[in-house]
This record gives C-alpha cells, sequence and structure tokens, in this order.
C-alpha cells in the first residue's frame, strides 16, 4: 500500500553521512524530512515536539541506544510508526526493536528500494491495526 501523500519524517543516526543519505533517498521519494538528530535522547525530543509521520531510528548510537529511544517514543505515542536502521540484520537487536514496538527496520547499506518497502509495511500495518475491531472480552 504505497504512501499517496508525502510523509513528514524525522532520520536520527550518529553518522551525519548517512542521515546525508538517507535524507536524500527519502526526498527522493517525494517525502520531506523534517527534522534530524544524532541522538537518542535528541530522537525523542523531534519526535514529541514535530509528531512526524515516521522516525528512522538507528539502533546503534551514543549516549541513549536507538532502543532505548524506540522504548521512550513508544511510550510517550504508541502509535508513533518507528523504522530501526542497523547494520546487523542477525542481531538480537533487531528481534528486541520489533519486540518493543519497532514498525520495521531497514539493513545498512540500503537501497532506495528497501526504504520505500519498509515505510509501505510501516503504513500498512499502520492501516490494518486502525480497520481491526476492538478485542471481544
Amino acid at each position: 500500500m504505497p504512501s499517496t501523500r508525502p510523509l513528514r519524517l524525522v532520520v536520527v543516526d550518529d553518522e551525519p553521512m548517512m542521515r546525508e543519505l538517507l535524507k536524500e533517498f527519502l526526498t527522493d521519494i517525494g517525502h520531506q524530512v523534517i527534522a534530524e538528530g544524532n541522538t537518542g535522547y535528541r530522537a525523542i525530543e523531534l519526535a514529541k515536539q514535530h509528531q512526524p509521520d515516521l522516525v528512522f531510528l538507528d539502533i546503534n548510537m551514543p549516549e541513549l541506544s536507538g532502543l532505548d529511544a524506540l522504548a521512550s517514543i513508544k511510550t510517550l505515542c504508541e502509535n508513533q510508526l518507528v523504522i530501526m536502521v542497523t547494520a546487523c540484520s542477525t542481531s538480537s537487536e533487531v528481534q528486541q526493536a520489533i519486540r518493543t514496538g519497532a514498525d520495521g527496520y531497514v539493513l545498512k547499506p540500503f537501497r532506495g528500494q528497501q526504504i520505500s518497502s519498509a515505510i509501505d509495511k510501516a503504513l500498512a500495518k499502520k492501516a490494518a491495526l486502525a480497520h481491526k475491531p476492538p478485542a471481544q472480552e
């Protein structure tokens, strides 16, 4: 289910080159990067301040890891879409991110198609949850 409108996105990665590359991919596919940061603390702050459609969040960062930032973001706003970015596909970190509420992940080095696919899957997941009837007690 591809996005029909440009999304407002936040990009958080401690590596400036990765932030720039991701920002370039996202703008090339028609989305708007409204803020960027380089720490987990900044990710929480930006998610709260801007309430973006989606946050791209690196897992391994100094000060506060992306996993800890993810947990805080999901506590503050459980409906916030977050896609994790990582260089390690087999790590328990990816599974932990999914358990913590990540809406997907992208492996470094990434390609534009992987980013588009991750966004589409996250949006489809959100749409499916929005249309799901409440659980019966």
